[in-house]
Parts: structure tokens; sequence; C-alpha cells
């Protein structure tokens, strides 16, 4: 029979380390609570402030960020609260078309983030696989409004619209984002 090993300093700190990484964990948890605490304020004010009206889109996204946050999903509820936000602004844009002359540099900087964002959406909506039914029409109607909003040359809101579906895109699916069968199909309005 092997005796024993005495720990070692490399093996002490390897245990240090693994334990250091649980209250890493914990901290990120946090984190993204209180990201999803502060989503969830800017959405409120963003429909007290300009009257937006209740959509189903901003419900189903906020029921299912509470929902998220009940079972222990902070992260997904920050990001689906991300979207919201994201996509209130949008609407919001479209009531307002861009004013202000765009010069070249600018439109170039604005096509390359543009394209960034769409890229980076459809990268993780990719690598995520099976999506819930809403979550997927609200995301497939964000990508077709952001690229409809950057035709137009509304680019505050093809941004909006963009970097909502990138939000999107980061929620995994936990088996909790199912919705009941029968809701009606979701659309974002864009002006």
């Amino acid at each position: 029979m092997p005796t024993p090993k005495r720990p070692t300093r490399e093996t002490a700190k390897k245990a240090a380390k693994k334990a250091a990484g649980h209250g890493h964990h914990q901290q990120r948890e946090a984190n993204d609570l209180r990201r999803a605490y502060e989503h969830m304020g800017r959405v409120a004010v963003l429909r007290q402030a300009s009257q937006m009206p209740e959509t189903d889109t901003m419900t189903t996204l906020t029921r299912l960020a509470q929902q998220s946050i009940k079972d222990g999903q902070n992260k997904d509820a920050a990001d689906l609260l991300r979207a919201a936000e994201h996509l209130s602004f949008a609407v919001l844009a479209g009531e307002g078309r861009d004013v202000a002359r765009v010069s070249a540099e600018l439109k170039e900087s604005i096509a390359e983030q543009f394209d960034e964002s769409m890229r980076r959406a459809d990268e993780h909506w990719n690598e995520e696989g099976e999506h819930s039914a809403s979550i997927s029409e609200i995301y497939e109607s964000s990508r077709k409004n952001a690229s409809k909003a950057f035709e137009a040359e509304f680019y505050h809101q093809a941004l909006e619209f963009a970097r909502g579906a990138e939000a999107l895109a980061h929620v995994k699916e936990h088996g909790l984002l199912k919705l009941e069968s029968g809701h009606k199909k979701l659309h974002l309005k864009s002006a």
C-alpha cells in the first residue's frame, strides 16, 4: 500500500486557487444579478418617460427575465433585460429620425459596428443551437428590423436592434424559457 503523500506547496496552491474560483463564481452571479436589476430599472424608466406602450415583446422579455432570476439564471436575466433595453431604444429611435448629418467617416464606423454586432449575434446564436419559439421570433424580428433600419439610414435604430439581437443570442436555454403554446407571435414594429 503506497504511503500517502504530504501536501506540497504546489498542491496547496492548487487547492487555494480552486477555493478562490468558487468565490469568483459567486461574485459573477452577484454581478449578473446587479446587471439584471439595472437593466430592469432602465426598461421601467424608458416605459415611463416615453409613455411607450406595453408591447408583447417587452412583456415577454421581462417575464422571462423574472423567471430566470427565480431559477438562479442571473446572467440570462441580465441578457434578456439588456435586449429589452436595446429594443426599447430602437422602437423609440424610430419615432425621431436621424437628424444629424452623417459624415463618410462616421458612416464607415457605424457600418463596422453594425456588421460586428450582427456577426457576433449570429455567431452566438448558432453556438447555442436550440432556442425557444418566443426568443427565436424576437431575435429574427430584431435582425430583420436592424437590416431594414440600416438600409434606410436610420443608424441609431439599426444599431439598437442589432445590439438587442446580440443580447438575445447570449441567452442560454436551460429548459426554463419555454413559454406556453398558443402564445401569439411577437414582432417589433420599426417606424
